[in-house]
């Protein structure tokens, strides 16, 4: 078994990374043995791995691309394939649709959704789909001076892509069909002025879906119509203890706080959400 690490690489970043990192590990011991550095990367961050585990994918922070490797089933080692653009500036995170033929990235700066082909051999192709993403900024002097779609989640079914929006206090909701989003009924989901919704992830087998809102380290739950799209919303929780007052940001589902280094969990009740 092999593990892939990303990392930042860039100066502007402050970055101490070399590239992506690849480990053999041990799952008797728990022990990780580097084996390859795939160095001259910039800012390789988000991996996503083909649904048959034959090819590695990266976005590359601050920059407008996307590449893909392929895996050596023996040794693990990354050989790269190719590389193409986003359509926007940087790109934070890529998902499989459950076709596992495109890839869908989101532009955190460039503000759009972008669908990247892959061909059989694991090549990326030329981009099919470039959506701009609009709408009212929240309040966040610094966070939020535009739209900052952070995260694409498909539903279980893989008839939509749920978008995240950190710059707007949406959540955006499109319909995937044959590899073109657009937007569903309900086109979003509105979050609390300044939360910033950052992440998502769905129930296992309940119809909910839980957002980390980075901006004011909370959690939200929704209640998802699997038909529509739809989000419904039924509770918004902290992620942080009454007695912390420092500047603190949530970045994760499970839910991590930034500011506070801390990790927050939270028991989920399966009947009401």
């Amino acid at each position: 078994m092999y593990a892939y690490v990303g990392s930042r690489t860039s100066k502007e970043r402050n970055a101490r990374g070399k590239g992506i990192s690849v480990f053999r590990l041990d799952s008797l011991w728990g022990t990780l043995e580097l084996v390859q550095v795939v160095e001259d990367l910039m800012n390789p961050s988000f991996l996503s791995l083909s649904r048959d585990g034959r090819f590695l994918y990266t976005v590359h922070g601050d920059e407008h691309e996307l590449s893909a490797f392929a895996i050596d089933h023996d040794s693990g080692t990354l050989t790269f394939l190719n590389q193409q653009s986003t359509g926007g500036k940087n790109p934070v995170h890529l998902a499989f649709d459950p076709s596992g033929r495109y890839l869908v990235v989101s532009n955190h700066i460039g503000a759009s959704l972008a669908v990247v082909p892959v061909a059989a051999d694991g090549r990326l192709e030329s981009l099919s789909q470039l959506v701009e993403i609009e709408g009212p900024v929240g309040p966040h002097r610094v966070e939020q001076r535009q739209s900052k779609p952070h995260f694409n989640l498909f539903d279980p079914a893989g008839r939509f892509v749920i978008v995240p929006d950190k710059g707007t206090d949406r959540t955006n909701v499109f319909r995937f069909v044959n590899g073109k989003p657009e937007p569903a009924a309900v086109p979003f989901a509105v979050a609390r002025n300044g939360s910033g919704p950052r992440h998502a992830s769905f129930h296992p087998h309940a119809p909910f879906v839980y957002l980390v809102n980075e901006l004011d380290s909370t959690v939200t739950a929704y209640r998802y119509d699997e038909l529509s799209g739809n989000l419904d919303p039924l509770q918004v929780l902290s992620a942080l203890p009454d007695t912390f007052t420092g500047n603190n940001r949530a970045s994760e589902i499970g839910a991590s706080n930034r500011g506070m280094d801390s990790i927050a969990a939270f028991e989920n009740d399966d009947s009401s959400g």
